[in-house]
This record gives C-alpha cells, structure tokens and sequence, in this order.
C-alpha cells in the first residue's frame, strides 16, 4: 500500500472522526436547551441552574485554539456563520477549522495519488485545482446550510405568527405564548422552534426580553424577523396591543410572499428563453428538418453526378 494512500485514509478517518463528535455535540446542546426550556410537571417553583463557572473541554481547546492561532485563520464572520447555519456549540469554530484542514490536506492527497503524471502541466494544474476544491468546499457547504436554514425558518414565520396570536389572544403572556409555540412546533418548523426556546431560555437566565427578541435576528439572519422584533418591542413599550400588531405583520408577511412569488412567475418566461435557444431549438430544428435534408439527398447526388 502506497504512502500516499495511508495518508489519505487517516486524514479521512480524522475527518469522519471530527464530524461524529461535531454532531454529537450538537444533539446535546440541543437536548440541554430542550431540557432548560421544557414545562415543569410538579406545582413547586421551578428552578433553573446554570453552570457559568463550568466550561467542556471543547470549549476549553475552543479558547485555546483562539488564543494560539492568527485570527485570519478562524474568521471573525465564522463563529456567526455558524450559529446561523444551526451549529451553535462552542466549539463549533475550532471543528470547522479542523474540518476545513482535513477537507484541504484530503483533496490533496488524492490529487498527488489520483491525478496522471505524464505530463506535468496537467499535473501540476490538477494538483491546484484539488488544492482549490478542498479549500472552497467547506465554506461553500456553510454557506448552502446558513441559507437553506433562513428559508426553513422565513417559511415558518407566518405560522409561527398565527400560533403566537392564538395564544395572545387567549389571555397568554408573550413570555409563555413564546414558549408554548416552541413546544407545538418541533416537530413542524425545528429551526425557528429552537430559536423561540433560546429566546425563553435567555429569559430564564435573565436576559433582557428586548436584548432576546434582538438576538433573534443575529441567531438567524432573516430580516423579517428583525422587523417583528422591533415591532414588537416598540409595542410593548408604548402599550400597545400584541394581538393587533401580530395579526397585521403576519397579514403584511403573507402579501409580501405572494407578491414574490407573482414576480418570480412573471420573470420565468424570460429566464426560459436561454434553455430554449440553447437545448430544446436545436433538437427540435434536427427533429422538424432531418427528414427533409435526408429526402434531399438523392437530389443532390443526381446534380452532382452530372
């Protein structure tokens, strides 16, 4: 077995080994935050404890890494990226780093092990071309995570918003409306549930209801949620109704949605045009005149006897 090989298959086996503990790491903050968020049983005062003083040890390697390493290697945009592409564990930076690295050094080896070397321009094309795929796959992927995770959670506002009106309406404070919604819609809408029970668990914790409703929109880069929680902050601090504020968002949200998607139909015969002139045309000119120029041909061949 050649040397680059057995370096490829450890560098793939770190980076599977790197993505399980990423994942499992981020089932148990999602149960830890479920746990924190979820209605007492007992009639007895709830009790919350946070432990502030204790820290993982990957969150521990997490400041570590932070602390050796130049700033231009982590990003100061990635720990936000991440969190709103739903990877929120501390030490989520330090295993995209990881990532990234095993991902860059893979490519690598497969292009020095893969790629033919008689000739060595190809060769040497080929190597960075690997070299440039490994190191653009992994913020390519985070990018279509962050994205395809606003649209789940742009899709769920609306009812989200009907929910959160039931519940006002129904005499519920907003802290419990919240909360409520973000129980009856885990099974639904699971990334703007999660964000709901961050937001009442940051309550719990004695965090600001307007400093929580504001950090929803750093959580999740969706700009409609901005504006529903600086609707509703600026509602309840002049006394407004809730109720009435909610019903007429998620009223101006559904028009806005079927305005959008009327322009996205209007445009769609204009975006048709080049798969057209470049695909279906040509087939169909081949199809409609083959037959033709093939009826032709023996007239062609008599003129061009004579």
């Amino acid at each position: 077995m050649s040397t680059s090989l057995l370096i490829f298959l450890g560098v793939l086996l770190v980076a599977a080994s790197v993505s399980v503990w990423a994942l499992v790491a981020n089932h148990r903050r999602a149960v830890l935050i479920a746990r924190a968020t979820e209605p007492s049983v007992n009639t007895g005062p709830r009790r919350l404890v946070l432990h502030g003083a204790r820290s993982s040890w990957g969150e521990r390697w997490h400041h570590t890494a932070v602390a050796l390493l130049p700033a231009w290697m982590i990003g100061e945009s990635t720990p936000l990226r991440l969190v709103r592409a739903g990877f929120d564990a501390p030490s989520a930076p330090l295993l995209y780093l990881l990532i990234r690295i095993a991902v860059a050094v893979a490519s690598i080896g497969l292009g020095v092990a893969f790629i033919p070397r008689e000739s060595e321009l190809l060769y040497v094309g080929g190597v960075l071309a690997a070299v440039a795929f490994g190191l653009m796959l992994p913020p390519y992927l985070l990018l279509r995570f962050e994205r395809a995770r606003q649209l789940q959670i742009l899709r769920a506002v609306p009812d989200c918003l009907d929910l959160l009106l039931v519940c006002v309406e129904a005499g519920v404070s907003l802290d419990a409306a919240i909360l409520r919604v973000g129980h009856e819609m885990e099974q639904m809408h699971p990334a703007l549930a999660r964000e709901l029970l961050v937001i009442n668990r940051k309550g719990n914790a004695g965090v600001r209801r307007d400093d929580a409703l504001r950090g929803l929109y750093d959580r999740t880069g969706v700009e409609q949620l901005r504006t529903l929680a600086s609707t509703m902050i600026q509602s309840e601090r002049w006394g407004s109704s809730i109720g009435r504020v909610l019903r007429v968002y998620s009223e101006s949200l559904r028009r806005k949605r079927r305005q959008s998607a009327e322009r996205r139909a209007a445009t769609a015969a204009t975006k048709m045009i080049f798969p057209m002139v470049l695909c279906i045309l040509p087939a169909l000119f081949v199809v409609i005149g083959g037959p033709m120029v093939i009826g032709l041909g023996p007239i062609f061949d008599v003129f061009g006897g004579r």
